[in-house]
């Protein structure tokens, strides 16, 4: 059971999909540069218990903020694997076509808006 992407709205969204992973990479690494920054800083300051504390929060928001760009990024790559799939674009779900507009906005979408929904009301 294909799609009814056309070759030129299939082309769109694999091309906002790269841009997506270029932008998530991007973010990435000036995260992680920012986290490095940190730790070096964290390095020269005087064992004052209150700024080890403030330095210890800081990388670990630091790293919740990487896990989620690392699972963006993730999702990213896993919608790129499927767009090669001629299932690409259908609820996982019921298997109805997800609406362009939809794959548009969230292109890495693996539901439609009813059965997405549907799952998070589940939670």
């Amino acid at each position: 059971m294909s799609t009814n992407l056309t070759p030129g709205q299939h082309a769109l969204l694999e091309s906002e999909l790269r841009l997506a992973r270029q932008r998530l990479q991007a973010a990435l690494q000036a995260e992680r540069e920012g986290s490095d920054r940190l730790a070096h800083a964290a390095a020269l300051v005087e064992a004052d218990p209150r700024e080890l504390r403030e330095h210890e929060a800081d990388r670990e928001l630091d790293q919740a903020r990487d896990e989620h760009l690392l699972a963006e990024l993730q999702e990213i790559d896993d919608a790129l694997m499927r767009l090669k799939l001629p299932t690409y674009g259908r609820c996982i779900d019921c298997g109805a076509a997800i609406p362009f507009d939809r794959l548009q906005r969230q292109p890495q979408a693996l539901r439609c808006l009813d059965c997405q929904t549907a799952a998070e009301a589940a939670r």
